[in-house]
């Protein structure tokens, strides 16, 4: 048997295949972690096959999107959905310093807290 050694052409018929599976039907398979840590939660993302690129993630208020799109090399606007995972996100998320890394396979997204969420005050009363 004689083992095809062109890995361009190799990344070309997966793509192929992926993009037929996809559209067929099918899903990616994606694990989704969450945990949360003394200063921030971090959602961690592992989805097989899926190039960085394809990763977007969307802010909109406080409903955290993350979505992957698989795009047709030969037509740019052909693009067919990999998987979408929506997050409503707790007041004590600060929206302003979210961020998104990606590394080795793995997208997270670091979901740092307000400081007034770590350090409770003391309401001094009032009487009227």
């Amino acid at each position: 048997m004689k083992i095809i050694k062109d890995k361009e052409f190799l990344r070309s018929i997966v793509y192929q295949i992926d993009l037929l599976n996809t559209v067929g039907g099918g899903v990616s398979e994606t694990y989704v972690d969450i945990r949360k840590k003394k200063r921030s939660s971090v959602i961690s993302v592992w989805a097989a096959g899926v190039n960085p690129e394809s990763f977007k993630v969307v802010l909109h208020q406080n409903q955290l999107t993350i979505f992957s799109v698989l795009q047709s090399q030969e037509n740019p606007q052909m693009a067919v959905p990999l998987f979408n995972r929506i997050f409503m996100l707790p007041p004590q998320i600060d929206l302003s310093r979210i961020e998104a890394i990606y590394k080795n396979g793995e997208l997270r997204i670091k979901l740092p807290y307000h400081d007034a969420a770590l350090h409770p005050r003391l309401i001094d009363i009032k009487q009227l």
